[in-house]
Formats: C-alpha cells, structure tokens, sequence
C-alpha cells in the first residue's frame, strides 16, 4: 500500500499546485470564473476518486454543474446533454452504491472486469458513439462524433465508477484525451488546462486502483 499512497500524496501536491496556477492565469488574463471553478473542481474530483475517496461526489456535483454552462456555451450539446439528465443524477446513485461497500470510513472497496466484459462493452460503445453522432449532426452540434465519443465514453466510464470497477481509468483517460481535442479547437485555455491535468490523474488513479486490486489478491489467497 506504500506505493499507492506515494502515488496519492503526489497527485494532490501537483495538482494544487495546477489549480493556483489556473486561478493566477485567470486574474491575470481576465478569463471566465466559471470556467475556473469549473477546471479546479474538475481537477479535484479525479484526484478524489483516484483516491478512492466517496467525497470527490461533493466535488463532482459543483464539477458538472458548472462545466455543463461551460460546455453549453461552446455548442457541445452532447456533452451538455449529458451532465444534465445523466451525470448529475449519477452522482448521487453513485454515492448511494459506494456507501455500501466502504473499506474505511472514507475509501470505497474496488473490484475489476473480465476481458470479455471489457470487450463487450467496448463494442457496445463503439456502435453508440456513431448513433449519437449522427443525432448530434442533425441537431447542428459543434465536433459532433468528437463530442459523441467523449459522451458516449464518459456514460461508460460513470457507470463502471459507481459499479466501483478499476476499469472505469481505462474510460476515463480516452475521455480526457477526446477532451484534450475539443478544447483545443475551441481554444479555452482553462478547459484545456483541466483536460491535461484531469487525463494526468486518470493515469494515476488506474496506477492506484490496479496496486489496491493486486493487494486486495494477495491478501485473498
């Protein structure tokens, strides 16, 4: 477990650290406040949930909620769409499911799928993201299988989260790399400081999922 909390207090370090930085670049260059809190409360709830730990729902929720204006704004009804009617309501389902399945008072229990359900639900999303595609090609959306792809991911990834399965890093990561490209075309500078740093820590909470599943076999055998 050493090695895990070697990787825990160094995400939240680094990543305090990136969040000052986002608040002096948004003084400094007049950016948008709610794009700010958005970006520092994005960047938190994957550092918590990397950590295992139920508060990053807290977090999540002003997360959401504010990245959803964010993500309106720029015409990304796909992602907006979904904050709105799936992941917000998901946070609180979410919270629901961990609290019944915490090793501490703090830390939720992890488990991992098999290759075949991982393959499953690969194809499954595959065949969603050119449907929703489509839809948001017809409703005039912006980036449309760009944007398909990261919402399409991001339900994935969010209901792996609340099943408490390691996998859900995997989700998160293409999420935050479809991110990366969506807000490079829109060039928000602290949207795209929030999609590095949050792909950054999806890295290091697959790392310290996957170290809490080999101690927990271990520990089994």
């Amino acid at each position: 477990m050493a090695k895990s909390k070697f990787w825990t207090i160094t995400n939240y370090l680094f990543f305090s650290l990136v969040i000052v930085a986002s608040l002096v670049l948004t003084i400094v260059l007049h950016l948008d406040w709610l794009a700010f809190v958005s970006c520092a409360a994005s960047i938190l709830y994957i550092v918590f949930l990397s950590d295992k730990n139920i508060l990053n729902f807290i977090i999540g929720f002003i997360s959401s909620s504010t990245y959803l204006v964010v993500a309106y704004k720029s015409h990304l009804y796909g992602e907006a769409i979904f904050y709105l009617a799936i992941d917000i309501p998901m946070i609180f389902v979410s919270f629901v499911l961990w609290k019944k399945h915490m090793e501490t008072k703090l830390k939720v229990e992890s488990k991992k799928l098999s290759f075949n359900n991982i393959l499953f639900i690969l194809v499954i999303s595959a065949i969603a993201v050119v449907g929703y595609g489509f839809i948001l090609k017809a409703i005039g959306g912006a980036n449309t299988f760009v944007d398909a792809l990261s919402t399409v991911v991001t339900l994935v990834a969010t209901i792996l989260m609340a099943l408490r399965y390691r996998e859900q890093w995997i989700m998160w990561i293409v999420v935050y790399v479809v991110s990366v490209v969506l807000w490079s075309t829109t060039f928000d500078l602290l949207m795209l400081i929030m999609s590095v740093s949050c792909l950054i820590s999806s890295v290091v909470g697959f790392i310290n999922w996957s170290i809490n599943a080999k101690a927990k076999e271990r520990y089994n055998e």
